[in-house]
């Protein structure tokens, strides 16, 4: 007997999207996967969500006018979660990811309390960190709200309790993501300066704890140096994607979509063609 719950407010978008006891997806494997954002930060989930899943048609929102959710406030960041997620929703997902550490600590709590599709969310790598770093020297870099948030709070007590992390807020890798088309000597100086810490620290496994981050991955691992190990999340995620999925992965051999919106498309147009390497439709949000 399948169950399904489903608030009042959202039932006209959320009713063909029933769940059976197990909280598997009843119906839909040909409905996309809705994937957010603050900004171009979760494309590096996009991508890993693409590959990993070649056959499913996939949703991406970027809500360039208001990056980076890091210097906004907790209540502002559930408003326009939720917008969005309705939004997503009247777009008939299937399954939807908070692809941006910020929104997820602050807002996929009240996402899951108030809508019935799946919602996956993205947190710093701690517990591979500690499992990886048995000198128990971490780094962490993240905005400012993920380090403030309560989830990454109860995240650190729960697996890191023995070791020893260094933290650092760092807006400006959010700002080179999202406005830099290719770093210049003084922008690598500039991300040198913001690890220094770490390298203070020696730490042994830094962790990349914002979705903007892995498109600097490769300075970021010059800089460290090769025996630090560096951890993010986007394949964990795609993984995670397949295993909620199950048996409603899209099955359907045709051409699948890959849709993307922006809330400032003319700001966001040319970098997204720059992470995608093509020239994409970006549709207004």
């Amino acid at each position: 007997m399948s169950r399904c719950k489903i608030s009042n407010r959202h039932f006209s978008h959320n009713r063909h999207l029933c769940h059976n006891q197990s909280g598997e997806l009843s119906k839909g494997n040909q409905q996309a996967i809705g994937i957010f954002d603050s900004g171009v930060g979760g494309l590096s989930i996009f991508n890993a969500v693409k590959d990993f899943l070649p056959q499913e048609n996939i949703i991406y929102l970027a809500d360039t006018r208001y990056a980076p959710y890091g210097d906004q406030s907790e209540a502002f960041i559930i408003e326009r979660s939720q917008k969005i997620t309705d939004f997503l929703l009247q777009h008939s997902i299937k399954l939807l990811v908070v692809a941006c550490n910020t929104a997820t600590a602050a807002a996929i709590q009240v996402l899951r309390d108030n809508y019935s599709i799946p919602i996956i969310g993205v947190e710093p790598a701690i517990k591979p960190a500690v499992e990886k770093t048995p000198e128990g020297r971490i780094g962490v870099i993240a905005t400012k709200a993920t380090l403030k948030s309560e989830k990454y709070q109860r995240l650190k007590a729960r697996f890191a309790e023995n070791a020893s992390i260094t933290e650092k807020a760092t807006p400006l890798f959010v700002q080179l993501v999202e406005t830099v088309a290719q770093l210049q000597p003084q922008h690598i100086a500039e991300i040198k300066q913001e690890l220094q810490i770490f390298i203070d620290q020696k730490v042994n496994t830094l962790v990349l704890g914002c979705t903007h981050f892995p498109f600097l991955n490769e300075v970021i691992a010059q800089i460290m140096g090769a025996e630090v190990t560096i951890l993010e999340n986007a394949q964990p995620v795609a993984k995670e994607i397949a295993r909620k999925l199950g048996d409603n992965v899209n099955l359907q051999n045709t051409a699948r979509q890959l849709t993307f919106y922006s809330s400032n498309p003319a700001a966001a147009q040319a970098k997204f063609n720059l992470i995608l390497r093509q020239k994409v439709n970006l549709l207004p949000f």
